[in-house]
């Protein structure tokens, strides 16, 4: 009975040892999930943080590049005001064109290279822009062949074939002009 005795102390030291290492387990898993769980709300504020910080990056680099293209028209065309007014045109241009506003603004650049008139700077870009969505054609090679003919002051043949193999029947629209 002696072994009897010692058998149930024994057992029941175990019994308690078992509950005390399943208080154990449960503390830790208690711990774990609440680290866990802090830690991983501490990375998402950290990533929404960067995000944040990304974003309003991009936006001063953006904002940066439009002051960029709205300087370099206020020096093409010498006039504070139209070169302002030419801006503003084009970003709603571009918003409703398969264009960027960058793209835009350097077609309006080239233009202005070729001496059209800041006036007509907007008309004729946005006119280029359409007749280039329209056929599919690059607005450089459009603004090349009608800079050349600007610059000439009369339509050569060289300029007639840049046109014709742009898609633009210009003969058969001059023909029934004339």
């Amino acid at each position: 009975s002696a072994k009897m005795k010692a058998a149930a102390n024994t057992i029941k030291d175990l019994k308690k040892r078992y509950k005390e290492l399943g208080d154990q387990i449960k503390d830790t898993e208690k711990t774990t999930t609440t680290s866990a769980r802090s830690m991983f709300d501490s990375l998402k504020r950290y990533l929404n943080v960067a995000i944040i910080i990304n974003y309003a990056k991009k936006l001063a680099e953006i904002r940066g590049e439009f002051e960029l293209q709205q300087k370099s028209l206020q020096a093409l065309t010498q006039d504070f005001d139209a070169a302002n007014s030419i801006f503003s045109k084009t970003m709603a241009l571009a918003v409703k064109s398969p264009f960027s506003v960058s793209e835009l603004v350097r077609y309006t650049k080239q233009l202005a290279a070729y001496r059209i008139e800041t006036d007509k700077l907007y008309e004729t870009n946005k006119m280029l822009a359409d007749i280039s969505a329209g056929l599919g054609v690059e607005m450089d090679r459009l603004i090349l062949a009608y800079g050349q003919v600007r610059a000439a002051s009369y339509l050569r043949g060289t300029e007639l074939r840049q046109f014709t193999e742009a898609g633009i029947p210009l003969l058969e629209e001059l023909s029934k002009y004339f």
